[in-house]
């Protein structure tokens, strides 16, 4: 399916709509909305909106009718980018720029640009961000899963601006 979880955020700002089209969103905002305040960011299948998109508005109406799915379900970043970025990025089709978290001892092990191998370990209960690097990795042995939105809002809170 894509991108599962809509959420906004209260800013607007050309380097996160850039990180947002990073992970896969199409901008669906008239130029104009450039200079609103709040970014909204969903992927809604079940009502034509197979592209994930984000909407620039000023304003805190669900982008969409209160007979709608997803009025009411958009989680609210407030101002924290960190967190609206992992929570924008959640997806159930690919681990690219997510956060997982280590249920046990994780080892590791991976090739770099010159063909040396690579070993190492995580700890068990630490945050680790998937990017390009471990779409190359080998995990030998351990447990480890996607951070839920729960514990993105857990980990992220104290970075609220």
């Amino acid at each position: 399916m894509g991108f599962t979880t809509p959420c906004f955020i209260r800013k607007n700002t050309e380097t996160l709509r850039k990180k947002l089209e990073e992970v896969g969103y199409l901008n669906d905002s008239p130029e104009w909305t450039n200079n609103c305040s709040i970014i909204w960011a969903y992927q809604y299948p079940m009502k034509g909106f197979d592209t994930p998109v984000y909407v620039i508005a000023d304003s805190f109406d669900v982008p969409f009718d209160k007979h709608s799915a997803l009025c009411g379900k958009f989680i609210d970043c407030g101002t924290n980018e960190e967190l609206f970025l992992s929570i924008a990025a959640l997806r159930d089709d690919s681990n690219y720029m997510q956060w997982f978290i280590t249920d046990s001892i994780l080892s590791v092990s991976y090739d770099d640009s010159i063909g040396n191998d690579h070993y190492f370990t995580e700890p068990k209960g630490i945050m680790f961000f998937w990017d390009e690097n471990w779409n190359h990795a080998t995990i030998i042995s351990g447990r480890y899963h996607k951070a839920t939105v729960d514990e993105l809002i857990e980990h992220f809170k104290i970075k609220e601006e």
